[in-house]
């Protein structure tokens, strides 16, 4: 029989059972290794917005979070996360919140972004060793102050509050939850001290938070405001982009409801081209471009698309997911990707790919035509009427089933006789002394006088 070392607490009266439980030092290091700190950050922002979305599900209206916020305090010494949307009762601290998973019975938030049960203690221990959490409802407030070293070494997995009043009465203006956390790692306190880490979060803070922002959620970090840019589309009737509705599974609980838009944006932001995905609201791939959203791939549904290159820089692809069940959406469990492995992403794909094709048949027709504006100096008609276009949000463009290139008027050709098109390239100097001999004032000029004199010397009439 193994020998039980003397730090090890009993589990059991019997003496033949194996000790599997797994160490907190084990467990801290692997739930932090696979999230960045900014995701992690993210993560606790998110718990806000779903704060919000659960005392405010019933409310209708463009801003239904009117009112509410979340404010990160961030310096090298502290990090401070606090918001007024709802705060936590007593009963879901002691049997959910803390807890490492989603237990079976916790109560569900309809079009949640949580959905693991790790987002709030994997961004604690990610960035410090020492956290406290005040949340305070109307009728309750809890504090739970922990040292995570100290705590590392208990083999409890329990939390104790420090402070607890039950039935109480509390003014609205103190609800809400305030997570401190203190005694920061060196790397995260380090990460803290640098100025373009801060414009770094600020900018993924605008893409990833659009829905709960657009809805009237007020973001700060240290103090400013997190503004969030509307999706855009050209609206020109001609360039509508297509759209497309699904249901997995057409009927029952809880089914994903997905959107699809794909169309046309401006050439002038590349990293914007691409697929952007977004679940229940949260932006889990901005300007895909690989073979996860069917870029590149040999054939699809018997369906081929190129990999991506500059001259489809004008594509836009928006993907929405949505269920009141988070478990049923296609995205990792650090929301920075798509389970790909997903039945319901697998069929979505495909309906992404067809809808991208005449898109990337009309780039093809542009990209040539551009390439024939450069030869006659003539803007091109296709050009023209996207650079006349103007762009509308996504909401409230007009859509079709599928992307058309849209009808242009076929240029007059002059009557008279077959006309050729000749180029070559000759060195600059050569070039300038016979231009300046034949007294051209263009090269187009030059080029026409070259080749009559040949023409007149060796040819004649």
């Amino acid at each position: 029989m193994l020998k039980k070392s003397n730090d090890e607490t009993e589990r059991s009266d019997s003496s033949d059972t194996i000790n599997a439980m797994p160490t907190k030092e084990l467990f801290i290091k692997i739930l932090t290794r696979d999230i960045e700190l900014i995701p992690a950050i993210i993560d606790l922002v998110d718990n806000c917005g779903d704060g919000a979305r659960r005392i405010r599900e019933n409310r209708i209206g463009a801003k239904p979070f009117d009112g509410l916020w979340a404010r990160l305090q961030i310096t090298p010494e502290q990090f401070c996360i606090s918001d007024n949307c709802g705060g936590m009762s007593i009963d879901i601290a002691k049997k959910y919140a803390f807890r490492f998973g989603r237990a079976h019975d916790a109560p569900a938030i309809k079009h949640s972004v949580g959905e693991f049960g790790v987002g709030m203690k994997r961004a604690i221990f990610k960035i410090g060793n020492q956290f406290k959490v005040t949340s305070t409802t109307i009728n309750s407030r809890f504090v739970v102050e922990v040292d995570i070293n100290e705590w590392a070494k208990n083999l409890d997995w329990k939390y104790d509050f420090s402070d607890l009043q039950d039935e109480t009465k509390f003014p609205l203006d103190s609800v809400g939850t305030t997570i401190e956390i203190n005694k920061l790692h060196d790397d995260i306190s380090n990460s803290f001290k640098l100025s373009n880490f801060f414009s770094e979060l600020k900018e993924e803070l605008q893409m990833k938070l659009q829905d709960v922002v657009s809805k009237g959620l007020s973001i700060t970090l240290n103090g400013i405001p997190i503004e969030s840019e509307p999706l855009v589309l050209i609206s020109d009737k001609r360039l509508a982009p297509a759209y497309r509705e699904l249901s997995f599974p057409e009927k029952g609980k809880n089914p994903v409801k997905v959107k699809l838009f794909c169309g046309l944006g401006k050439s002038e932001e590349p990293e914007q081209a691409g697929w952007h995905v977004f679940c229940n609201g949260r932006l889990i791939l901005e300007g895909d471009k690989s073979e996860v959203t069917g870029w590149g791939v040999e054939k699809l549904g018997g369906i081929k698309i190129p990999g991506f290159h500059n001259q489809y820089n004008n594509l836009r692809g928006f993907a929405y997911f949505d269920s009141d069940d988070p478990g049923k959406l296609p995205w990792n469990t650090t929301k920075t990707g798509l389970n790909s492995d997903s039945s319901v992403y697998r069929a979505v794909k495909m309906e992404m790919v067809k809808l991208m094709r005449p898109v990337v048949d009309f780039l093809n027709k542009l990209s040539q035509e551009k390439k024939d504006a450069k030869e006659t100096g003539e803007e091109g008609q296709l050009d023209k009427i996207i650079t006349e276009s103007k762009y509308a949000e996504i909401g409230k463009i007009s859509t079709r089933e599928t992307f058309k290139q849209p009808e242009v008027a076929r240029k007059q050709v002059a009557l008279g006789p077959l006309m050729q098109k000749i180029q070559y390239e000759i060195q600059y100097k050569e070039a300038q002394k016979a231009k300046s001999r034949l007294k051209a004032t263009s090269w187009k000029e030059m080029g026409i006088k070259t080749f009559n004199y040949f023409y007149d010397a060796e040819i004649g009439n």
